[in-house]
């Protein structure tokens, strides 16, 4: 069940979807509404093509993978009393948006990106079976080259306009280049804009959003000296003067930390360093060893997530 939209959540599914066409043993089909609409930056268009991406649903698939309650809702409405069918549930954040509609009551087989969110939610006891936790990692190799000289700043700012072009028009007063990122870019241009910058500010998506911190992973690999804003959740990767300057999401606060960092080589190189060794701890290679382990022992972990639900229901 693929959704057209493009957040990192988006970028994160395409990206162990791709890993998982690479297994041989595994027949991978993507539906999408034919009246979807794919941007120009959507992570679905690698994927869009003849023999992968479908209009019409499958009509008796071996296992369905979901992601947010969007799916789970389109799932209910497509096969209705067969929903009984193996599942496999990517969780990318804790919020009603990945639980909901009735997601919880069903058996699935729970796999959560990054094991913060697999603590927050075994934590609200959302679900009964097992959760499994894929590493968090980024794919460095597709990252663009970074700049022999970098300088000024970079804003994204997709998620909180306003106050990304407040910061912005605070930094341009102090003399510094600055480019902002208002709307969604494509992936290729805020990754080219970051391998160019010097100092990044990424500001997060609303609460209601999942953050998987895949834009503080690229400027770590970058070499981009981090601002971020305070933000308590499966993507708090910083560590405020260690691999990052973590300030309150307030513009005035924000500004001061790029122009220290600006201004100051010797912190921007010492945070650049801290990111490289947080970076390891990310990589992907990791995270495919271990996707591909789950989707290989699939028909065990379903058949343990079946009984957690049955063992609960006579209890």
């Amino acid at each position: 069940m693929a959704d057209p939209r493009s957040g990192g959540a988006a970028h994160k599914l395409t990206e162990l979807i791709g890993h998982a066409q690479g297994l041989t043993q595994l027949k991978l089909r993507l539906w999408m509404p034919s009246n979807a609409v794919l941007p120009s930056h959507s992570p679905w268009l690698r994927l869009s093509k003849p023999g992968t991406l479908f209009p019409a649903p499958h009509p008796a698939p071996a296992c369905l993978l979901l992601s947010d309650a969007a799916d789970w809702h389109a799932a209910q409405r497509i096969y209705g009393p067969r929903l009984d069918l193996p599942k496999l549930h990517l969780l990318h954040g804790t919020s009603l948006r990945d639980w909901g509609h009735g997601a919880a009551l069903t058996p699935a087989v729970r796999v959560t990106c990054g094991a913060a969110v697999a603590q927050e939610l075994s934590q609200q006891q959302r679900f009964r079976e097992p959760l499994h936790s894929l590493p968090m990692g980024i794919e460095t190799s597709t990252l663009p080259t970074r700049a022999a000289v970098k300088q000024g700043c970079l804003i994204l700012a997709r998620s909180q306009p306003e106050l990304g072009l407040a910061i912005h028009q605070a930094i341009a007063a102090r003399g510094f280049p600055v480019a902002t990122e208002l709307s969604p870019w494509p992936v290729q241009r805020w990754q080219q804009a970051m391998a160019e910058a010097a100092v990044v500010i990424v500001l997060p998506p609303g609460l209601e959003s999942p953050g998987l911190g895949l834009r503080r992973l690229a400027a770590m690999a970058l070499d981009t000296a981090l601002v971020v804003a305070e933000r308590a959740g499966p993507d708090a990767y910083c560590r405020d003067g260690q691999n990052a300057l973590v300030r309150l999401l307030d513009a005035a606060e924000l500004t001061a930390a790029a122009i220290e960092l600006l201004a100051d080589v010797r912190l921007r190189e010492r945070l650049v360093e801290a990111g490289r060794a947080t970076l390891q701890r990310h990589r992907m290679a990791l995270e495919r060893q271990r996707f591909r382990e789950i989707l290989e022992s699939l028909s065990d972990h379903w058949q343990a997530a079946c009984r957690s639900h049955q063992l609960e229901s006579k209890g």
